[in-house]
């Protein structure tokens, strides 16, 4: 079933391309210097503050490690063994770790959950050491995955988060990384966990939210998930998600001091509850609308229609009804054959009073390919039909100049 999911969400991300045109105005006071908030669907972007300066990510690096292990673990509940190279040098550089000890028998499924939960610096050198051999292999994998993310203003030194002047990222480059993390449901399911218990019983670890909760109550109810960060030069980071009206955003912010103030929980709280407030859907296709039609030429599947696989909606200000959008295609009626799935067939742009929301892409969600009866055909009508018209134009001029 979640393979079936993945590949819908996949084949509409490949029909509906979305291409943000104007970030949204936030009236709210964050404690956080930078932040970042977009929706994952529609890429909309609805907090830019700072969001393309350079920032010390400090744990929120832990993202990018524990996603980049995933992709190398085929079984979550394989054991391995914590040795002393895993451990070293991090009681000197005071670093947060999950508890484990060197010879200890623990899952991978344990170390996902000891980087993630507790920040685990043993955890995530762990990972690294199993997963790509050593520190610098994964170290290099994750400046590889910046670069194939597109990251233009990120670089990454350790696995962990700990202090390096040319360890940096953005809150703009960090939601990426995040919303890349997210598409993997092992990943989901520990960013989105607020406790846990080890394999053995021997650890139980509690999320960047719950600390939030049961250090200062902040109601963190309606965060879906969130991991944090700090050092001295980073202050408190945090990257998170929140879930609008089915509409899932990523949060990410920097540089809120305080090492115990819980300031980066409480601004993502803030931020969910401004939204909530001031924002509501408006769904510009339901599943199943025909969005265009298309006639196809050279096959003999005459007509295309393309069609919205899911519901179409985004995020608006509640001063904005589905009645005041004005919703432009632009997109030619006539194809030709062939046409190769995900091709370009034209994009549809939202606008309101004049401004443009934003536009999204229309690909070919099937290919069409040409055929020899649909090729003959177009070809009579594009070059017999004319001819014949003219022949049978000058047989009637000549005819009616002959009998006057």
């Amino acid at each position: 079933m979640k393979k079936i999911v993945s590949l819908l969400t996949v084949v509409f991300i490949c029909l509906m391309s979305f291409q943000p045109v104007s970030a949204w105005s936030m009236d709210i006071s964050l404690h956080s210097q930078y932040a970042y908030l977009y929706d994952r669907e529609t890429s909309l972007v609805y907090l830019d503050k700072k969001s393309n300066e350079k920032i010390f990510p400090a744990s929120m690096t832990k993202i990018l490690t524990v996603s980049l292990a995933l992709d190398k673990i085929k079984n979550l509940q394989q054991t391995v063994t914590i040795v002393e190279a895993d451990l070293a040098g991090l009681k000197e550089m005071q670093a947060t770790v999950a508890g484990f000890y060197a010879g200890e028998k623990v899952t991978y499924e344990d170390l996902i959950y000891g980087a993630l939960l507790p920040s685990g610096a043993d955890a995530c050198n762990a990972l690294a050491r199993l997963t790509y051999g050593s520190l610098e292999k994964m170290v290099s994998a994750m400046n590889q995955k910046g670069l194939a993310l597109g990251l233009k203003n990120s670089h990454f030194m350790n696995v962990t988060g700990l202090h390096d002047e040319q360890h940096y990222t953005t809150t703009h480059d960090m939601a990426l990384i995040l919303n890349d993390a997210l598409k993997n449901q092992a990943f989901v399911k520990v960013f989105e966990a607020r406790k846990h218990t080890s394999s053995k019983a021997n650890h139980q670890w509690i999320s960047s939210l719950q600390r939030g909760k049961e250090y200062k109550n902040i109601d963190i109810s309606h965060i879906d998930g969130g991991k944090s960060g700090f050092t001295d030069e980073a202050q408190l980071t945090f990257a998170s998600t929140m879930t609008i009206d089915d509409h899932q955003l990523i949060l990410v912010t920097a540089y809120a001091k305080g090492q115990y103030s819980q300031n980066h929980v409480q601004d993502a709280v803030s931020v969910y509850q401004y939204m909530n407030e001031h924002f509501h859907k408006i769904i510009i296709y339901k599943k199943d609308q025909e969005i265009q039609n298309y006639w196809i030429t050279k096959s003999l599947s005459f007509q295309y229609h393309q069609k919205a696989l899911q519901e179409v909606s985004f995020l608006a200000e509640q001063s904005m009804t589905a009645s005041s959008l004005d919703i432009q295609i632009e997109a030619p009626s006539l194809l030709k054959a062939p046409i190769q799935k995900g091709e370009q067939l034209g994009r549809v742009i939202v606008q309101y009073q004049g401004q443009t929301l934003y536009e999204y892409q229309l690909t070919a969600t099937q290919s069409i390919e040409s055929s020899f009866m649909g090729m003959l055909l177009y070809y009579c009508i594009v070059f017999v039909l004319p001819m014949f018209v003219v022949i049978l134009m000058v047989y009637l001029i000549l005819r009616r100049k002959k009998r006057t």
